[in-house]
């Protein structure tokens, strides 16, 4: 199990306002991996917790920390966070598997077929905000070459522009088509980890009822409508009931 190292430029992405100086959180963030390295799993968790920025590769040491202290729940909500942060990363994808192993919980896994496989890699070709800009300086460039287009005489320049035209707004569309589907993935991945040893599942949002089955530490859930303290749960295989929303931690 290996921990991640931050680029510069991450780090200054890290950097607190204020009084604080620039590079503490790359102080820390290092200080915490060295920690890791000597086995010190719970210091360098406690280093990394510090650091209240989203980031990959923050988030794979955090669960890689829980990992090696043996909690699979805490391992597992960090290890899905640094993948919804960076899909498609081949070692969280690899701990995530893992995992799966030696959770209580194992649901069969179904193969994603070409379609998806190509959907995730879409899906992870950048965050939200550079796609969205990118889409933005395309519509300006189609705005500019338009009026240029409208304004230029008839000949090769005046075809060249409409060649240049059609590029542009066809770049425009697809990043506009990838960020929109990108903010869908985010808005309707409502997910959660099962934090507790064990967890009832009830057919009503009360424990009165006897629970129709018991979910254990690790798994995921996709979260519905809340009722109280109770919020309605389906796992990947389609069983769903009611659960109790302090055993559960939403990714």
């Amino acid at each position: 199990m290996r921990v991640r190292h931050l680029a510069a430029a991450i780090l200054a992405t890290l950097a607190m306002g204020g009084h604080a100086l620039a590079d503490e959180p790359a102080s820390v963030y290092n200080r915490a991996n060295h920690l890791f390295a000597q086995g010190d799993y719970s210091g360098a968790l406690a280093l990394y917790d510090s650091i209240s920025r989203q980031n990959p590769d923050l988030e794979y040491n955090r669960g890689a920390a829980h990992l090696k202290l043996g909690s699979l729940g805490k391992a597992t909500l960090h290890f899905m966070r640094a993948q919804r942060l960076r899909p498609g990363d081949d070692d969280t994808l690899a701990n995530l598997k893992y995992i799966e192993t030696k959770k209580v919980d194992r649901e069969p896994a179904e193969e994603p077929g070409a379609a998806a496989t190509a959907l995730e890699w879409i899906s992870g070709l950048g965050a939200v905000a550079h796609i969205t800009w990118m889409a933005l300086v395309f519509y300006a460039l189609s705005t500019i070459m338009a009026v240029a287009l409208i304004l230029a005489p008839p000949g090769a320049w005046r075809a060249r522009i409409m060649l240049g035209l059609v590029i542009v707004l066809t770049a425009t569309l697809c990043s506009g088509a990838l960020a929109l589907y990108r903010i869908h993935l985010f808005e309707n991945r409502s997910l959660a980890v099962v934090m507790a040893p064990q967890a009832p599942v009830y057919p009503d949002p009360t424990s009165a009822a006897e629970p129709v089955f018991t979910l254990h530490e690790a798994t995921i859930v996709r979260l519905g409508r809340v009722e109280g303290n109770y919020i309605f749960a389906t796992l990947a295989s389609g069983h769903s009931g009611w659960m109790d929303r302090a055993s559960l931690e939403r990714i």
